[in-house]
């Protein structure tokens, strides 16, 4: 463990929070942060355990697929949004879909990241909403 890293207080960890139901997926991505990032990571398979959860979780950064099974993840941040722990957690929505509205999802707070992307992508896009 570095130095630097050793002084990290509890309170100035930061968590990413992954809802992805691909469970490859989730778990290539969640060791991606874990390996090459101070960050903590929380991966959730089912947007209703993130409903559910929310209310006690602080994630610093969402990373949400958008084609998830009960619901998809544009509407899962709108919901996310309605629960004061969660308003203003910046979002990196992924997608394989052209068709999504990057300036608008971009007005909203979400950064787009299509599919397939290289994963050193996510972690610029990372440091850069979490710096």
């Amino acid at each position: 463990m570095s130095e630097e890293r050793a002084h990290v207080s509890p309170s100035d960890e930061k968590t990413v929070l992954i809802v992805d139901d691909d469970r490859d997926i989730g778990e290539i991505l969640q060791q991606i942060i874990v390996d090459q990032t101070d960050y903590k990571v929380v991966w959730i398979a089912e947007s209703d355990l993130v409903l559910d959860a929310a209310s006690y979780m602080r994630p610093s950064l969402l990373i949400l697929d958008y084609m998830l099974p009960t619901i998809d993840g544009l509407h899962l941040y709108d919901r996310l949004q309605t629960i004061d722990s969660m308003r203003g957690v910046p979002t990196v929505l992924i997608s394989a879909s052209p068709t999504l509205p990057f300036d608008e999802l971009r007005s909203r707070g979400i950064y787009l990241l299509h599919k397939p992307f290289e994963l050193d992508d996510l972690l610029d896009i990372l440091a850069q909403l979490l710096s």
